[in-house]
């Protein structure tokens, strides 16, 4: 009895090590892992898939399919990517390709691309005009150099190479109308993933990892882009587990929605500071009576701040000052924090003529005509719509009559962008808009730009073009805050609450996921930490 126990002691062990060995060896004839997948539900609608034609399409382009020139790394810096930079004068750049990449189709990324796409997205699509405003010619002195001549010194030109999505020449330059194309290779690019099709029918956008990017192939086999049309829907999905994590571009979920994820054990929620203001009440500076100070001002002392952080944001951030500026960046001044006085503001208001003539209790204009101040808020976020709901109650109760009409994005961008033609709007900035053209948020002040505020003053003029042309960043910082005492005097623009980015992910899916001020979560350095 003992040797037959010994002997199957013997085979046990013999079993158990040949076990142990055989897992060890590849098995060829079935794969070694499985697909990795990544499912990302999202309320950005894509439309069309033409990146040029469709707002969000651009924005999901930049994520996957299209490099930049430069990149923001996590702490908002300008960082070199696919080619670094060098001037002597602010003026003349050579941008210099670093990068060893290639096209979706094989074909070597080089410096004609590179010129070819600096000035055929300035003429081609209004978003760039604006960017490159200042920029004169773009030509590729040989295979990987570029030498771009502005028509006026500007330090910041590199920040725009952070946005700039390098398309490939070979692919566009037969293209006069870059909105309208629909052919088959219009979304190749030389990013880390390539593009697999939009389905609108279910709702999905794919896009599968290049294995032969120039930074290595990604961490996810595949991502897919779940579209949906409410939050509570996609939040039911993430409860769910049928996606891993949500994305809205420059900002995270909307507030109200935390307390229903925090019980979740499978769901963690990041937060990050917004470096863009979350919703502000923009006024075009240009129409009557919006281009009056003391208007503005006393529109400012009607509004109830703590109502705004507390029922929009829901106590994810805080009371704005009157500097608008975010407490997040590193010229930030203190100012006096916004606050209500409504007896002060119908004060301020009666004195410059604006009351009741009628007796129908509403405030007229001083040549007794009726006032109806028109707001347009942007119907893709939904923050902005119920924010201006309360904007109205709170100018109603001082007798200011309010008519808030949604726009989509589209139509926001040719009133406040292109038209001019506009009262007073609802929206956010992103981090990147606060950092184009001469930072600090000009680029949606000076009417010579983007300028939803229409701003035309001349002493702010006078310091947006000292910092275009200025090196030194002591003194651009003595600018900054400048600016701020214009902002906080003047108020162009009325800060509603400055918030937080929210960002909820399944932790039983995925890990490992990377936060950046630019993309947020689907910044570059994701697709290699992520797990």
């Amino acid at each position: 009895m003992k040797k037959i126990f010994a002997a199957g002691i013997l085979v046990v062990l013999t079993l158990s090590l040949a076990a142990v060995y055989f897992q060890a060896l590849p098995i060829t004839n079935q794969p070694l892992k499985q697909n990795k997948t990544l499912v990302i539900g999202t309320i950005n609608l894509v439309r069309t898939d033409n990146f040029v034609k469709d707002y969000y399409m651009g924005i999901f382009s930049a994520c996957f399919i299209l490099d930049p020139l430069a990149r923001i790394d996590a702490s908002g810096k300008v960082i070199p990517y696919l080619v670094n930079w060098s001037t002597n004068d602010s003026r003349v750049w050579r941008l210099n390709l670093i990068a060893n990449a290639k096209w979706h189709d094989g074909k070597p990324v080089t410096a004609e691309d590179i010129a070819f796409t600096i000035m055929y997205l300035k003429e081609k699509d209004p978003n760039y005009a604006v960017h490159f405003q200042f920029v004169n010619s773009a030509v590729a002195l040989d295979n990987r150099t570029v030498e771009v001549t502005l028509t006026k010194e500007w330090t910041a030109f590199i920040v725009g190479l952070a946005a700039t999505r390098l398309i490939p020449k070979h692919v566009w330059f037969n293209v006069t109308d870059p909105s309208a194309y629909t052919g088959n290779n219009r979304n190749i690019g030389c990013g880390p993933f390539i593009y697999q099709g939009f389905d609108s029918a279910s709702g999905t956008m794919t896009f599968i990892a290049n294995k032969d990017y120039w930074k290595g192939k990604p961490n996810v086999d595949k991502v897919i882009l779940k579209f949906y049309t409410t939050t509570d829907a996609m939040l039911m999905a993430l409860k769910k587990g049928e996606i891993a994590t949500t994305y809205a571009y420059a900002k995270g979920i909307d507030p109200i929605y935390v307390p229903s994820l925090l019980g979740d054990k499978n769901i963690t929620i990041m937060v990050y500071p917004n470096f863009g203001v979350d919703n502000s009440l923009w006024f075009n500076c240009k129409r009557y009576p919006y281009n009056i100070t003391e208007f503005r001002i006393a529109i400012s002392y009607a509004l109830d701040y703590g109502d705004y952080l507390n029922y929009i944001a829901a106590g994810y951030g805080e009371i704005p000052t009157r500097g608008w500026i975010p407490n997040c960046w590193d010229y930030y001044v203190i100012k006096p924090k916004l606050s209500k006085n409504s007896s002060y503001a119908e004060q301020l208001l009666s004195s410059l003529g604006f009351f009741d003539r009628n007796g129908d209790g509403w405030r007229d204009y001083p040549n007794g005509t009726s006032m109806i101040m028109k707001i347009i808020a942007r119907s893709d976020i939904a923050e902005s719509l119920r924010l201006a709901e309360l904007v109205k109650r709170d100018l109603e109760k001082i007798g200011i009559r309010v008519q808030i009409t949604p726009v989509d994005v589209s139509t926001f961008q040719t009133l406040t962008q292109r038209t001019k033609d506009f009262d007073a709007a609802i929206s956010r900035t992103t981090f990147w808009g606060m950092m184009m053209y001469a930072g600090a948020g000009t680029l949606y002040f000076d009417h010579r730009n983007m300028g939803w505020a229409n701003v035309d003053d001349p002493e702010y003029i006078a310091i947006v073009d000292e910092i275009l042309r200025t090196a030194n960043q002591t003194r651009v910082k003595q600018l900054y805050e400048r600016i701020q005492d214009l902002y906080a005097e003047r108020m162009y623009v009325i800060p509603l609450y400055w918030g937080k980015i929210i960002q909820p992910y399944r932790s039983d899916l995925v890990e490992g996921i990377s936060y950046e001020p630019m993309y947020g979560i689907l910044g570059r350095d994701t697709w290699y930490s992520i797990k």
